[in-house]
């Protein structure tokens, strides 16, 4: 990471669980893996303390957790009981058997294998039980924390040494420009990429996003002078949006959709 080259990066959104793998399973972060990017975690706690991989806080929209269970926070639920549930077959019948995984189940299929790399994108989670885990594994190179908080990114780089951070940025174009502003007047202290959400404006023609193409180049050229990556999550991928963020030189994306977002990339690829 740090100063942008021509490689085109990309992390998957829960895995790619929102339309390709069922969200936050091992099946998910291993898809991505295998198609080159990097999967993304959400950590938060079970009642008796394991660090599990979910992005809700209940087991309802993704698991076969019964009506007495599946609205109960997980972190009211023991891990063993969590792992009673399927937590794949609801997306597709060909994951079915997948768990919901603890985090140490991720970090073992990444020890030994530099090239893996995840975001853990914190929920309900201590932090220093979190970076004793990271230390435990050893993989703090390949980690990259995620927060909307700068305070809790900074807070997490000085737990566990080596582990990189991502300051995600979402809500109205107003406030993503005024958090932006923030994080760079700060020097973007305990930042090593930014990540700017890019709606998509209701506005019919021209420029697809609420975030103007002005700002993003102003954005990649402030976090190119820091040394830092800036990353942009289009929630719809759109092959000539894709295109033209591209052509503005972004480099590192976030996507629900990973096989979609390659093809858009190969067929930009493709024109140059």
């Amino acid at each position: 990471m740090g100063k942008r080259d021509s490689n085109i990066y990309w992390q998957a959104h829960r895995g790619g669980g929102a339309y390709e793998a069922p969200d936050n399973t091992m099946a998910a972060n291993r898809y991505a893996w295998e198609l080159g990017g990097i999967p993304e975690a959400d950590v938060r706690t079970t009642k008796d303390g394991v660090i599990i991989c979910l992005h809700d806080a209940t087991l309802e929209r993704t698991t076969t957790a019964p009506d007495e269970i599946k609205e109960l926070p997980a972190s009211q639920l023991t891990f063993e009981e969590i792992r009673q549930w399927d937590a794949g077959v609801r997306f597709a019948e060909k994951f079915k058997g997948e768990k919901v995984p603890s985090l140490e189940e991720l970090f073992v299929e990444m020890q030994g294998h530099p090239e893996r790399m995840a975001y853990l994108d914190l929920k309900e989670v201590d932090l220093r039980q979190l970076g004793a885990l990271i230390d435990q594994y050893d993989v703090n190179r390949q980690v990259i924390f995620t927060h909307k908080l700068q305070e809790n990114c900074k807070k997490m780089k000085s737990i566990a040494q080596g582990v990189q951070s991502m300051q995600w940025i979402g809500g109205s174009a107003e406030k993503i420009r005024e958090t932006f502003e923030t994080a760079l007047a700060s020097g973007f202290d305990g930042l090593d990429q930014v990540q700017l959400h890019l709606h998509n404006n209701s506005e019919a023609g021209g420029w697809p996003y609420a975030i103007d193409a002005q700002f993003l180049q102003y954005a990649l050229e402030k976090t190119d002078q820091a040394g830092i990556d800036l990353e942009v999550l289009p929630f719809e991928i759109d092959g000539l949006a894709i295109e033209g963020l591209l052509d503005l030189g972004i480099r590192w994306f976030a996507t629900d959709e990973p096989a979609k977002f390659l093809e858009c990339v190969n067929g930009w690829k493709a024109k140059q």
